[in-house]
């Protein structure tokens, strides 16, 4: 890496400076990544791409990243974690693409991110560790690792980021850290030797070894959720923390009356008390609405669970009827374990945006799953986009939980908003439901057909699945297993049942099968 000075420090000197010098401005994430892509062979290379270490994808030389693209990444990331001492993993896929990944680590075995190669498995010999490993390759992994190690300072540059390298620089007799030049200003007189403060070895060893940010143990991110947890709890389930079901705070006293204002408008009439009457368990009645399964693959079975009342009722309270529902299907779930569990089943649940505002929300769900020894991936719950953009802090904070937590989200009536777009970087998204208003006029508009058809795309690049609602002709649920849409639900597939006809329900998929073969 080439330096830059205003003047050249004695040659003999023993200590080194650290200054931002203009040209490390290029040494950005992209332009290592393009170093990277062109010391590699470029015979029969599909593509290189660089990963953080929650596999979200940071750089693509080339093409699109599918959904069995990331489910490899996430295993080698997975497998690069647990052994510090592997210089490269090797996964052959099915298409006769031969992956091979190395990791970025910092100085310490942390790792940091992972680049993943993908060529022809003819390209591949037996060398092709030992080239990958090389002098040039690790001098870029270093610069990578550079590039994603967090800092403390707030002020920092992203991972990927456009933030310069500090460059070591010799300088008389001390370590100085510079800061950039101003634009104008005259350079300062050099400081007597005196002025200088000494940073000692063990100082210059730390900023070396760049571990500025040590990774937060398990139990301290449970302490922070649960609010009680201690160091012996250790790691017993980091998908499933045992969190303890926090009760409703009691009810506040009731305010003394105010003096009551001169007017001489007749007083309203108290509404009536049945109008916040919450529904009754005995008078819930939960259904289930099946995930038809487009594509072929996979043994997880989907169901959306329906709530309705046998008694009408003015109002309800939403959050307690959502607490209700889960109460109800949680403990159908524990007592009928043998009518859902012989193969794996999931339930989606949507939610009010009063259940969302709830901070205590999720700690319940979570003393309910341990309760009842359910799964976290069990359950999953369904978001509206509306209520994505005009409660965008509530959704996000929801969504940070049920990540930790292991619940995964689904996102109901997608239509491809801007604004909605970044949370499904988070790996607790894990289905896109598009607006059926979209799907419905797909076959007769043009924007409404490329919307469905970039979110079907953008669903398998991020590695999640997506599904169609209220599909209701043979047509459309042709179109639909046509562009590769993972899931559909409507008239067109099965109806809704109740939950305890569970166990002799009707498998979908035959219906799409017999579609696929018109």
């Amino acid at each position: 890496m080439s330096q830059k000075a205003t003047a050249r420090p004695p040659a003999n000197s023993p200590a080194f400076a650290v200054v931002p010098e203009a040209a490390a401005a290029a040494a950005t994430l992209p332009s290592l990544c393009q170093q990277l892509r062109e010391v590699l062979p470029p015979r029969r290379l599909h593509s290189v791409s660089l990963c953080d270490r929650d596999a979200n994808v940071l750089w693509l030389s080339e093409g699109a990243l599918g959904p069995d693209e990331h489910s490899a990444v996430v295993e080698a990331l997975e497998i690069l974690a647990a052994d510090t001492s592997t210089p490269c993993h090797e996964l052959g896929l099915e298409d006769g693409r031969h992956a091979l990944f190395l990791p970025v680590r910092a100085p310490m075995g942390t790792l940091l991110g992972i680049a993943m190669i993908l060529a022809d498995c003819k390209s591949v010999g037996d060398d092709t560790v030992e080239r990958l490993t090389a002098g040039p390759v690790r001098v870029i992994m270093q610069r990578l690792a550079v590039l994603l190690k967090p800092s403390r300072r707030s002020g920092d540059t992203h991972a990927g980021g456009s933030g310069a390298i500090p460059v070591l620089e010799l300088a008389a007799e001390s370590v100085i850290v510079s800061g950039p030049a101003t634009p104008g200003a005259r350079a300062p007189e050099a400081a007597p030797p005196i002025a200088a403060k000494a940073i000692s070895p063990e100082q210059v060893n730390d900023m070396l070894e760049l571990e500025l940010l040590p990774a937060e143990a398990p139990p301290a991110r449970a302490a922070r959720l649960n609010g009680s947890a201690t160091p012996a709890q250790g790691e017993s389930s980091s998908r499933l923390p045992g969190l303890e079901i926090m009760e409703d705070a009691p009810a506040a006293p009731p305010k003394p009356p105010r003096a009551a204002r001169k007017s001489t408008a007749p007083a309203r009439p108290a509404a009536p008390a049945v109008a916040q009457a919450p529904v009754s368990d005995a008078n819930l009645i939960l259904e289930v609405l099946p995930f038809a399964k487009l594509r072929a693959g996979g043994q997880t079975r989907r169901f959306q669970v329906l709530a309705r009342s046998a008694t009408r009722t003015a109002q309800r309270d939403p959050a307690a009827l959502d607490a209700l529902i889960l109460q109800k299907l949680l403990g159908w779930l524990a007592a009928h374990r043998a009518e859902w569990n012989s193969q794996p089943t999931s339930f989606t649940v949507n939610l009010s945006i009063a259940t969302l505002e709830d901070e205590r929300f999720v700690h319940k769900i979570a003393a309910a799953l341990n309760e009842h020894a359910i799964a976290a991936e069990t359950l999953g719950f369904e978001i509206a986009e509306a209520l994505c953009t005009q409660h965008r802090a509530r959704v996000e904070r929801f969504i940070t939980q049920c990540e930790k937590l292991g619940v995964w989200v689904v996102i109901e009536d997608f239509s491809f908003d801007s604004q909605v777009l970044p949370l499904l970087r988070s790996t607790a998204v894990r289905l896109v439901k598009i607006d059926p208003k979209l799907t419905s006029s797909a076959l007769k508009d043009k924007l409404s057909q490329a919307l469905v058809v970039a979110t079907v795309q953008a669903a398998k690049v991020m590695g999640i699945h997506c599904a169609a609602k209220r599909v209701d002709s043979q047509a459309a649920l042709q179109w639909l297993t046509a562009i590769g849409c993972d899931f559909a639900q409507g008239a067109a597939l099965s109806s809704a049942q109740p939950l305890e006809a569970l166990a002799n329900a009707p498998d979908p998929t035959s219906r799409v099968a017999a579609v696929r073969s018109m």
